[in-house]
């Protein structure tokens, strides 16, 4: 690899370096989600403890998480480019985890409100960082597969939420009536803190692998860089734009999912966390071992010529799923729901990792973290739309919190569809930008 203001070169083998670094970053990004979603198995206690409305509970779930990270990414995305991605990465860690911790002490709406905000931006380290790593240690004919197998991070992370937070909540409604000190510690709190405990373990695995030189390090400490950033975004704006309109419609709909199912299947079927908790986590893992399956698939069609398929292959799968993914919250039955939501859970709720592949293979080496992070500041907004938006529909639609399956089928239908739209448009414009950078790396 040559340094000192000169490209890197495109590794010709992924070592072992590269593949533990990829562990450590995916084994973090499972961590962080399971402390961003932790929140969604405790919203009915919560909101009684904290006296909620749905609207007020949605704006938790979304843009207080979704708002900060997304701008926090900017900053962070700069740091990527320019140092340690290592301890770019550590220092959300440790931020994030003790918000998360925190969180179980909140007594208002505004107090959690707040500590959401702040582990918004501790994760937001996380991405932009890794897939840089991930990017310069990979060669490129391995790319989709490596990112797929650090996008299998929200699928995991989701399912361990699911599966390990409804053991955690109902492990802490145990500990509150058997422990004399714990007696007075409503269980929904000490799931929070619980929660934070394996992020800063992994997070300190950062130390543990190779920082490689960033692939032009004279470029990033140009006051020109910033500007190149922009003009790269401006220039493929006939790609950007589809794709943060199909991308964002599809982060709606995954967060309203993430967010709200939990609490439907209280409303609908009076499950409980630690009996639903298992069978969301299950669905959730499928989806993530189904994301390297996918990525080998993308592989071996990129390199048969399909330059397209990162987006393309997507878009193929949304078409066959569509019906279903909507249906699902129109079923009756635990049995009929849980099938057609299993479609959803790995169909269309892991959008991000199509995303990041084609961000990878299209930005130049200097530029990665920030075109990442200046991509996801839109589609993080929009995402973060989703839970208070269903929200607002119960309340202030049907006024009645029993219809939430009812906005969910409504925002799916309609988001859906339009997505695949935008998508299919963005094609010839991503394969000209592939063939475009594929000289730089």
């Amino acid at each position: 690899m040559e340094r000192d203001g000169r490209t890197a070169a495109a590794p010709a083998r992924a070592g072992f370096d590269a593949w533990w670094t990829l562990t450590v970053v995916s084994s973090l990004y499972v961590a962080s989600y399971l402390n961003r979603f932790i929140v969604t198995m405790v919203v009915p206690d919560m909101k009684a403890s904290l006296l909620l409305s749905d609207f007020q509970v949605g704006m938790i779930l979304g843009p207080a998480f979704a708002v900060s990270y997304a701008v926090a990414g900017v900053p962070l995305g700069w740091l990527a480019d320019h140092y340690s991605r290592r301890m770019v990465i550590l220092g959300g860690t440790i931020l994030f985890a003790a918000a998360t911790a925190a969180s179980g002490l909140a007594g208002s709406f505004v107090a959690m409100l707040a500590l959401r905000i702040c582990v918004g931006i501790g994760e937001s380290s996380l991405s932009p960082a890794a897939l840089s790593l991930i990017a310069q240690k990979f060669p490129r004919e391995r790319l989709t597969t490596a990112i797929s197998v650090f996008s299998m991070g929200p699928k995991m992370g989701t399912a361990f939420a699911f599966a390990l937070g409804g053991i955690i909540v109902g492990g802490a409604a145990y500990a509150t009536r058997t422990l004399p000190t714990l007696h007075a510690v409503e269980p929904w709190r000490l799931a929070f803190a619980i929660t934070a405990i394996p992020s800063l373990f992994i997070g300190l695995l950062c130390l543990t692998f190779r920082e490689p030189g960033h692939p032009d390090a004279a470029a990033g400490r140009t006051g020109n860089a910033d500007d190149s950033v922009l003009r790269f975004l401006v220039a493929q704006r006939r790609l950007m734009v589809p794709m943060l309109a199909g991308f964002g419609l599809l982060l709606i709909c995954g967060q309203s999912l993430i967010s709200w199912v939990p609490s439907y299947l209280q409303r609908q079927f009076h499950w409980e966390p630690v009996s639903y908790g298992p069978v969301l986590g299950l669905i959730s893992t499928v989806g993530a071992a189904s994301l390297v399956v996918k990525g080998m698939i993308m592989d071996r069609l990129f390199a048969r010529g399909i330059r397209d398929i990162h987006i393309r292959f997507y878009t193929w799968l949304l078409i066959a799923t569509c019906p279903i993914t909507v249906a699902a919250f129109l079923v009756q039955g635990r049995v009929a729901f849980v099938l057609c939501y299993a479609v959803a859970g790995v169909i269309t709720i892991p959008c991000l990792a199509y995303a990041s592949v084609a961000i990878q293979m299209i930005a130049p080496p200097t530029l990665r973290g920030r075109v990442f992070a200046l991509f996801s500041i839109p589609l993080a907004l929009l995402g973060g739309l989703g839970p208070p938006l269903v929200g607002a529909i119960t309340d202030y639609v049907f006024h009645d919190e029993a219809r939430l399956g009812w906005a969910l089928s409504i925002l799916l239908g309609t988001a859906i569809p339009l997505a695949i739209v935008a998508l299919r448009v963005c094609l010839p414009a991503l394969r000209q930008a592939i063939d475009a950078n594929e000289p730089s790396r």
